[in-house]
């Protein structure tokens, strides 16, 4: 009796439990298509959201991003997006919030736009740096005198 049981119970076990926790795991081997990942500032609330074509992870850290179109909030809980910068390319680091790439970066903005190629963008700092074929486009008249 207690044999029979046990074999029953073994048997629901691999049938029945068991391909819900094969299924539940991730595989880091396995890109990400047409994904949407946010990124959390030390305030606990959303200061950016990765959304691509492709994401492969190359290690828990790293991952290599094909259309790359990153959204910076406005921050304090505010989910407006203030700036996005697209790349075809790019190298993300989502735990530590930092990206680069070497291909052309076009940053959008309110009222302006860059443009560059090798680029560092650091998100706990909230800064970027473009060190190629640098442009900047101001859409509004700036006014000196």
């Amino acid at each position: 009796m207690h044999r029979k049981f046990f074999h029953l119970f073994a048997k629901a076990l691999v049938s029945g439990v068991l391909p819900i926790y094969v299924a539940a795991q991730i595989s880091l081997d396995a890109p990400l298509q047409d994904f949407t990942i946010p990124g959390f500032g030390e305030d606990g609330f959303p200061a950016w959201v990765l959304k691509g074509k492709e994401l492969q992870y190359l290690n828990e850290k790293s991952a290599v991003v094909k259309n790359m179109n990153l959204q910076l909030l406005a921050g304090n809980g505010n989910r407006k997006v203030e700036t996005d910068f697209f790349s075809p390319a790019a190298m993300f680091h989502l735990k530590e919030s930092r990206a680069q790439g070497k291909e052309l970066l076009k940053i959008q903005g309110k009222h302006f736009q860059i443009t560059g190629k090798e680029w560092q963008w650091d998100g706990k700092n909230r800064t970027v740096k473009i060190y190629k074929k640098v442009k900047v486009t101001f859409d509004e008249k700036l006014q000196i005198f």
